[in-house]
């Protein structure tokens, strides 16, 4: 794990909401730094930026973010992150259910795309701008403050956690008729759903889930074991159909994994639905 990298454990009273916050310090360095790959987990994430900004390669384009605080949506490819001279980014890594309640914004409309926060809600935008951008104690405190706000009941939301579980839990893959039949709601409403607050489709979500369990265990050497092996442990059909679902997301063979280049759950094994 690089150096400059760390993480922070939510606060329980907000794990629902927060898997973790993830910090990018490049404050003190006059060079840009290649920070490594994110892959795609499951959950959106609002980014905190200062300095001279971030470079991102997202989805195969190349997009420039300077200070500010951003919404990136579902991701579904590896995305490579660089550190520009005296930056620092601080990322909350939001579950799913969160954005839908403080937009009504599309999350299909993110799907691989990052926007200003003030673009989808310039109230809360305010509330955290007007803070300092480079600590991250102020930073979290002040998404704390703002969750306060937002964290209530919600059918929506719930509905999201229930699918995530699902889909989670399930060793074969879960399709929207399954969803629709355990849920209640017709297929259609279901795809509506899907596509409307998390942006992605059940299949969808359940591969990303999938893989990034299976990448856990293949960047730990203490789980690590021939690939054939981990992909049925992961409820793959076979070698050759975890093969497909890793080149899809990542573009590369599992062959040329390198631990060192990806930027990792430091606590543990990943797990989305922890709280």
């Amino acid at each position: 794990m690089n150096g400059f990298y760390k993480e922070i454990v939510p606060d329980d009273r907000y794990k629902p909401y927060i898997q973790k916050f993830w910090i990018l310090d490049n404050l003190g360095n006059p060079l840009t730094i290649p920070a490594g790959y994110a892959l795609p987990n499951g959950c959106c994430t609002i980014v905190f930026i200062t300095g001279n900004g971030v470079l991102l390669n997202l989805a195969g384009r190349a997009i420039e973010l300077p200070a500010g605080v951003y919404l990136s949506g579902q991701i579904t490819k590896r995305t490579s992150i660089s550190l520009k001279p005296h930056s620092k980014a601080i990322m909350a890594q939001v579950k799913p259910w969160l954005p839908p309640i403080m937009t009504d914004m599309s999350m299909h409309e993110l799907v691989d795309n990052i926007v200003g926060l003030d673009a989808i809600n310039p109230f809360l935008n305010q509330l955290l701008t007007d803070i300092e951008l480079a600590d991250e104690r102020s930073v979290i405190l002040a998404l704390y403050k703002v969750l306060d706000a937002f964290m209530h009941v919600d059918v929506d939301a719930y509905f999201i956690q229930w699918a995530y579980k699902r889909l989670s839990e399930g060793t074969s893959q879960v399709n929207i008729a399954d969803i629709a039949s355990a849920s209640g709601y017709s297929q259609r409403r279901v795809e509506q759903k899907f596509k409307t607050l998390i942006g992605l489709t059940p299949k969808e979500i359940q591969s990303i889930l999938q893989l990034r369990k299976l990448i856990d265990d293949l960047s730990n050497p203490i789980y690590n074991r021939q690939l054939g092996a981990l992909a049925l442990q992961h409820g793959y059909y076979d070698q050759s159909h975890f093969i497909r679902s890793y080149q899809r997301i990542i573009a590369e063979a599992p062959s040329q994994f390198k631990v060192n280049e990806y930027l990792l759950p430091i606590n543990g094994h990943f797990d989305f639905l922890q709280l």
